[in-house]
């Protein structure tokens, strides 16, 4: 007995001792998850945490060795909650691309959002303030993570009478991406029945949009059905973006505050990398001024506070630093704004201007806009803000988080009834055209800009990398075919 106890020094943890320390993690990690998700991860200190548990500060630090380490944490936690459900979730999906599985996929996803909503909140916190790496495995090839659960029901889909031929997993994958954003907007960013209907009908016109098509008789092919093989496919479709992207580009050039540039001369993008961001200035860029202009220094603070609050949220950033980064003083910051907030503000009210005059010069050179010609320059004006304007998004996630969406809470308001105006006449003549599937065109572009602009969010903002498998070029020709001629022949799949 003896010679045991020599043995073995430090006892067990005593199962109460043991049940303390687990409560005590739970409590700070449910603290800084409150400050996290209202004030950011660097406009939380571990004090603000420590006084919402009720310990000291340095009790903290006897479970966690940084305030990071919470942030990792919590994060891992929700990161594999997340993709444990999407892996039960796909798996009881028996037929999932058919029309009664993919409103039951889409009802589980909103229901999922809703009763975890922390998880968005969290995604957005670790975009803005550490660039996605805690989730970067969430976005990382999701086509093959369905593979990878069900496998074998993926390629019973392609077998199936009426398939469209699509690759099921990418397609699913889209779908799961475009309902994780619908959740997104309606929870957090104020949309309050964004497209104008009840989240069932929002649903019901989405599957059967994707479903059917939006044309009953076909419209010209894609790209990718007309070149001899995959190297001539993969030409032609360079080159027709390069086109469309070129054509972007002189419409950005017209709806910025390029106030250095002269006015009948676009930037010059030849030599753009189309992998990543294409080589020209954002929308709303802060050129080189010369000294004499009036706003030098206002343009100075603006450009210093949106590089520190995309970089480390509003809360997490002071006065003083805006002024150390512009280079003047705090003085010169209050001739031009009373509050930290008033520059917050004039950013986005300069980015939403931008942003609203690049929209409507898109939408009057779409002169078919839902053929396939008219579909890959909406998408590729779509990249374009994204891409290129990646601080107009960030600017809206910090704001969901810290302000509850209170500077672009009329952004997501009836979205079709935004885009009727935009289209015009448009609208009626889309609706007389012989083979069109029937749906408002105004809720149908709606829904095709939330279908494309996930993607490139996902693909620039959360680092996804060919978060579909596929390039961009390729992913908008897939999504192009899908919308265009729908996932089933009528013929093929009964009940499409």
């Amino acid at each position: 007995m003896h010679a045991c106890l020599i043995m073995n020094p430090f006892p067990p943890v005593p199962k109460i001792a043991k049940e303390r320390t687990e409560e005590n993690q739970r409590k700070i990690e449910a603290a800084a998850l409150e400050l996290f998700t209202k004030q950011g991860f660097h406009g939380t200190n571990s004090r603000e945490i420590a006084e919402k548990v009720g310990v000291s500060s340095g009790a903290i630090y006897t479970y966690f060795p940084s305030k990071e380490a919470i942030f990792a944490t919590l994060a891992q936690r929700y990161r594999l909650r997340i993709e444990e459900w999407l892996g039960q979730t796909v798996a009881s999906l028996s037929d999932p691309l058919c029309k009664a599985s993919l409103k039951k996929f889409a009802s589980a996803i909103q229901s999922k959002m809703r009763a975890d909503p922390q998880y968005l909140l969290m995604l957005l916190s670790d975009v803005i303030e550490f660039r996605n790496q805690h989730f970067l495995e969430t976005f990382h090839d999701v086509p093959q993570q369905l593979r990878d659960w069900v496998g074998q029901i993926m390629q019973r889909v392609r077998k199936q009478p009426g398939w469209c031929g699509e690759d099921p997993a990418f397609v699913l994958a889209s779908v799961y991406l475009y309902f994780f954003t619908y959740a997104l907007l309606e929870l957090h960013m104020q949309g309050e029945h964004h497209l104008g209907l009840s989240h069932e009908q929002a649903m019901d016109r989405f599957i059967d949009l994707l479903s059917r098509g939006m044309w009953r008789s076909r419209p010209a092919a894609p790209l990718r059905n007309r070149g001899k093989n995959s190297r001539d496919y993969m030409t032609n479709l360079r080159a027709t973006h390069k086109d469309v992207r070129d054509r972007v580009s002189y419409i950005r050039f017209l709806s910025g505050r390029l106030w250095s540039s002269p006015p009948d001369m676009p930037p010059d993008n030849s030599k753009a990398d189309n992998k990543h961001q294409p080589a020209m200035h954002p929308m709303l860029f802060f050129p080189e001024i010369p000294r004499d202009r009036i706003d030098e220094s206002q343009l100075r603070i603006e450009q210093a506070a949106l590089e520190l609050f995309t970089r480390q949220g509003f809360h997490g950033t002071n006065i003083r630093d805006i002024a150390e980064k512009a280079g003047v003083s705090l003085g010169a910051i209050y001739a031009y704004y009373p509050s930290k907030e008033m520059i917050f503000e004039g950013l986005v009210r300069s980015y939403r201007h931008c942003m609203r005059k690049f929209l409507e010069r898109v939408f009057r050179a779409l002169e078919d806009p839902f053929s396939p010609s008219g579909l890959r320059f909406f998408a590729e004006a779509i990249r374009s803000t994204v891409y290129n304007d990646a601080e107009y998004w960030l600017l809206m996630y910090i704001d969901v988080i810290e302000f509850k969406n209170q500077h672009f809470a009329n952004l997501f308001h009836n979205v079709p009834e935004q885009f009727r105006r935009l289209l015009g006449p448009v609208v009626n003549r889309v609706k007389k055209q012989p083979g069109w599937c029937g749906q408002d065109p105004a809720l149908v572009m709606a829904m095709i800009y939330f279908y494309v602009v996930t993607y490139f969010v996902i693909e620039r903002l959360m680092h996804g990398s060919q978060h579909l498998g596929v390039s961009d070029e390729e992913a908008i020709d897939r999504f192009i075919t899908v919308l265009s001629n729908g996932l089933w022949h009528t013929s093929g799949k009964p009940g499409i």
